[in-house]
């Protein structure tokens, strides 16, 4: 008992009192003492692992909490829209697991008006959305590399550019206008500018959805370059030749003011990604 006390960095009679303490609220005893020594009873010998177990479970819990005070663990919620899933959000996301692996992101895809409101709302911490914004008093806003687009029609065999005529042939599967209002004006300008008539054919929120019905036949999207990357039967990528068609614009976001700890080391670590 004595070595066990020093061990713990305590007299010997405190510990001698837990210990019997531990006994009288147990009902059982824990050890046997004989000639000066301890022996596990049965009773001990069958909680030892248990006691083991907890003990490590405590550790780990207090060292979950030193982490999440500093911001190395916790939970982040990140809204996003399509557009953020091919390139900008993947590489974060590494990024966020190799230097904080005890943070865990949880992932929400929703449009860039659904991101604001759950902003202001605080049901997100960061959002990946399209500018502009709107409400940039309220918004911490870093503005991410835009992406070249490209089209996305049904596989015909064909390997070259295509023009904003032959796009037009097929139909238009968007966005909603809510969805993107200024995007989405812009697109249907560029049609408009080029004295070309487009018909959207098809509405669809996201990107997968646009991809699965282009592969039905049913019209052609215009996405960000990184959808290449996306193989999908049925579907060929071409740039688009002869007209000048806005680029997808991307932009991070949060919250302006005092943020929590994991929050703030999240977005610094995003922002050093770019």
């Amino acid at each position: 008992m004595g070595q066990a006390a020093a061990r713990l960095g305590m007299a010997q009679p405190p510990l001698s009192q837990s210990i019997a303490r531990l006994e009288r609220e147990l009902g059982v005893r824990l050890f046997d003492r004989a000639n000066r020594r301890l022996t596990l009873t049965r009773a001990g010998i069958a909680i030892l692992d248990e006691a083991r177990a907890s003990l490590q479970h405590a550790d780990a819990a207090f060292a979950l909490a030193r982490a999440a005070e500093h911001g190395a663990a916790g939970e982040v919620r990140i809204g996003f829209v399509s557009a953020a899933l091919y390139h900008h959000l993947p590489r974060r996301l590494g990024r966020l697991r190799q230097a904080l692996p005890g943070v865990k992101p949880r992932l929400v895809e929703m449009s860039t008006n659904e991101q604001l409101d759950a902003l202001a709302a605080g049901a997100i911490d960061i959002g990946f959305a399209h500018p502009p914004l709107g409400t940039g008093e309220r918004l911490a806003v870093l503005e991410l590399p835009a992406e070249t687009s490209v089209a996305a029609l049904p596989d015909d065999g064909g390997t070259g550019p295509v023009s904003l005529e032959q796009i037009a042939a097929c139909g238009l599967i968007l966005f909603p206008p809510a969805q993107g209002p200024v995007l989405h004006a812009c697109i249907m300008d560029s049609f408009t500018n080029a004295g070309i008539e487009v018909q959207v054919v098809q509405e669809a929120t996201r990107a997968l959805t646009m991809l699965s019905l282009v592969s039905a036949g049913l019209g052609a999207a215009l996405l960000p370059e990184s959808i290449r990357r996306v193989a999908f039967d049925g579907v060929r990528y071409a740039a688009i030749a002869d007209a000048a068609v806005p680029a997808f614009s991307l932009s991070m976001i949060a919250r302006r003011g005092a943020q929590p700890p994991v929050v703030r080391r999240v977005w610094e670590l995003f922002r050093q990604a770019i």
